[in-house]
Formats: C-alpha cells, structure tokens, sequence
C-alpha cells in the first residue's frame, strides 16, 4: 500500500480491510489494521477520496493516537487482536461495532482529528494522490452532516471521529498552505473512473444489504419471523452473498430449528468458506446437538477466523466431552 510506504512507520506491517458493514465508518486498530466499511466506501466518488479516508487513518497509527484505549476496548471483546478485522460475517461485524462503540468514551479529540487529518494529506500527495481529494472528501462529510440524509453517520463516522466545518476549512488551509502548485499536478491522480468501476459491485448489492440490516434490527427486537422474511428478500435479490443465508441460519439456530439452520449455514459456507459467521455458528449448531467431534473442527477454524470467548467455551466442553483434559484447559483458560 503506498499510503504505508510514504508515512512515518514504513516499517510496521499494515493491513487495509474493507469491513463489511453498512454503517459508514473507519478505524483503525494497533499493530497497523486500518478498517473502511462498506457503508463509508459506496459513498466516495474517486481512489483518492479513498486515500484521504486510509491516509488519515494511517495519521493515527504513526501519531499513535488512542493506542491505550483500543488495547483496553479489545481486551474487552476479542482473544487476539491479529485477526479480528479479517472476519468476513455479519457477527464479525457486529462484534466490531462493539468494539468501536466501546471506544467512543475515548474518541480522538478535536487536536487528534486535525493532526491525522494533515498527515492523510501529507501522505496523499507523496503516494501521488491529489490532495484535492481530501477536500472532497471533507465536502462530502459535511453535505452528510448538514443534510441528515443517512442517520448512520450520526452512529457510525461521526461519533468515532469528531466532524465540523473546522475541519474542511484546515483542509483547504493545509492544501493551500504547503501545496499550492501540487493541486495542479497532471501526474497527481483522483482515479474516479476506475475507482467507481472497481467499487460497482459494492453498490449494486447495497439495496439488499439496507433490507438485510432491517432484518439485523427486527433480530434484536426478537421478532424472528419478520426478520427471516429480510433475510430471505435480500437473498432473493443477492443469492450469492453468504451473510443473509448466515443471517437466516443464525433465527433457525436460535429457534433450535436444526435442519433449516444446517440448510442455510451450508449454502452461506459454500458461497463464503472463510467467512467467521456461518464457521460459527456451524459449530454453535454441532455443538447444540451433542456432535462435539463433528463440532471441534468447525469452532477451531471459526477461531483462527476470529478469536471469540464464545468459541473456546464450547471447545473446552467439546474437548471435556470427549476426555481429552489437555485441550479442555487450554481452551479454558482462552474462553476467561
């Protein structure tokens, strides 16, 4: 990733996710995972708008804003933090957004907003990106903020990281500033035609993401067959994407409804094997049937996925079902 290459860390092993929730947001966590949601990356119009959002949150990385904070927020909520953004379903999802919330007590300050905001920019333009696209992007932000369009800001970009007009008018004042003439720059690019091309499929399947997210909304009011009846549009509209069978086989499997939950779990896995949320909830299921052996396997690939204390639970009973003390323990010790 040039945004890495050009900051002041070159040396630490970044890792860009795309995070796969409708909630527009990005952050970052330590040991250099920088996460954009989906719901952030449909909304943006050019790569360098893109790499305004990364680069400012690479600022936080080297600036090492909030690092204590984060440490103590995944303490809280994950066994490692290494992978806990590669987690492709929904409940990954989910568990991240708790995470994030978790952090909202110790947000960035206004200071903090405004440092990785000139250290995007910084490193924008020595990765070749016009710094123009920060400004852009800042628009777009407060065209968001002043028009209410998507409440999801409120919940998501805009409690994590402080907003105001402040912060487009430094963005201008930096630009201005530091690189008068580089704005100008034919070499520095905002990449919009191929950005919107390789972002296409992200927007083409956002309507059946909003239905299934009434579904995730009806899930957590207990109203089952309402949010079953989401799940099940949104995979009439999108078949091949592996959260809304998830999502479906995740009611059965609380309504120990086992041979519709196993149905759904199967068609999500073989449409998305190294997803975390169907792995899990596979073994959830195995695990809720007494098949502990067949239930192991499952919940052991779920934890490489995405460590929970969920997972190593039922793996020490697992383990203890079948006699084997040594794996029960450790697994034990990993679920306190």
């Amino acid at each position: 990733m040039r945004l890495a290459r050009v900051s002041h860390r070159p040396n630490l092993n970044y890792r860009y996710r795309v995070l796969n929730s409708s909630v527009p947001n990005a952050f970052a966590l330590p040991g250099g995972y920088i996460v954009i949601n989906r719901g952030l990356l449909v909304g943006l119009s050019s790569e360098a708008e893109a790499a305004a959002v990364l680069g400012h949150e690479t600022g936080h990385v080297t600036a090492k804003h909030s690092l204590a904070g984060y440490q103590r927020a995944l303490a809280a909520n994950v066994l490692v933090t290494g992978v806990v953004v590669a987690a492709g379903g929904r409940a990954g999802v989910q568990e991240l957004s708790g995470i994030t919330a978790s952090l909202l007590e110790n947000g960035f300050s206004r200071d903090q907003e405004r440092e990785a905001d000139w250290l995007g920019i910084d490193y924008m333009v020595k990765a070749g990106y016009n710094p123009e696209g920060a400004v852009r992007l800042q628009e777009y932000f407060y065209r968001e903020l002043e028009g209410g369009k998507n409440p999801l800001f409120l919940e998501g970009l805009f409690r994590t990281h402080p907003f105001s007009k402040e912060r487009l008018d430094n963005a201008r004042a930096r630009i201005a500033e530091r690189y008068p003439e580089t704005v100008k720059n034919p070499n520095l690019t905002f990449n919009e035609t191929i950005f919107r091309q390789k972002t296409a499929r992200l927007r083409e399947v956002q309507k059946a993401y909003e239905i299934a997210d009434g579904g995730d909304k009806l899930f957590k009011e207990k109203r089952y067959d309402e949010a079953l009846a989401k799940y099940r549009e949104a995979a009439r509209m999108e078949p091949g994407q592996a959260p809304f069978h998830s999502s479906a086989g995740r009611i059965h499997l609380v309504r120990k409804e086992y041979g519709p939950a196993e149905t759904e779990l199967r068609r999500a896995l073989d449409l998305d094997g190294e997803s975390f949320e169907p792995r899990f909830l596979m073994g959830s299921l195995r695990y809720e049937r007494r098949e502990f052996r067949a239930a192991i396997p499952e919940l052991e690939r779920s934890m490489e996925l995405y460590p929970t204390k969920q997972a190593a639970a039922m793996l020490s009973k697992s383990y203890e079902a079948l006699g084997d003390a040594a794996n029960a323990k450790k697994y034990s010790e990993m679920a306190k």
